[in-house]
């Protein structure tokens, strides 16, 4: 892509995108939270929500993650140094990597253990044979890289907030929006 963009500015689509993974991954968040405190009798709803904003949150860090790739890259803010505008956008990076990563470990986990994986309602293809080696060999995983998503995001808010303090670079570039 050839746009050119204002300093400290993102494209419109890498701006919808940002929106929609943090709002999407805003209501996942709350299911993770509740999901382990639900009795095993009593998860199948909860799951279904889980399986559904999981598989959305997914799609749309697997694009973002094409978007960071052939989109127009944005420059720094003004003021704010090249190399530490890119070191944040690198623990970005990385967070969305995780978050797609965690959604095809959490997919092969749930065939791994027999489930069908359902979208509101429609079954998404199993595309992977249920066994026991795949469901003791992506469990872990898929709860521990929520650890791992974790930090990442406090570092790069941290990150952030030092260089909005630094640089004068704004606290608005913290949340969705155009501003980088």
């Amino acid at each position: 892509m050839s746009e050119e963009l204002a300093p400290g500015t993102q494209d419109r689509i890498a701006t919808w995108l940002g929106w929609a993974i943090f709002l999407s991954f805003f209501v996942l968040f709350f299911n993770i939270i509740n999901l382990p405190r639900t009795p095993l009798g009593e998860r199948e709803g909860m799951q279904l929500w889980h399986d559904s904003v999981g598989l959305i949150v997914g799609l749309l860090c697997l694009y973002r993650l094409y978007w960071f790739a052939k989109g127009p890259k944005p420059s720094p803010p003004a003021g704010m140094p090249a190399d530490s505008f890119a070191f944040n956008r690198a623990i970005l990076f990385t967070l969305i990597l995780v978050f797609a990563l965690e959604f095809l470990i959490g997919m092969a986990y749930a065939w791994g253990e027999g489930r069908q994986i359902n979208m509101f309602g429609f079954e998404f293809p199993q595309l992977l044979a249920t066994t026991e080696p795949l469901r003791v060999a992506t469990g872990y995983p898929h709860s521990a890289l929520a650890f791992y998503y974790l930090m990442l995001f406090c570092l790069w808010f941290t990150v952030g907030a030092w260089q909005a303090r630094k640089y004068k670079a704004g606290w608005r570039r913290l949340f969705p929006g155009e501003q980088v």
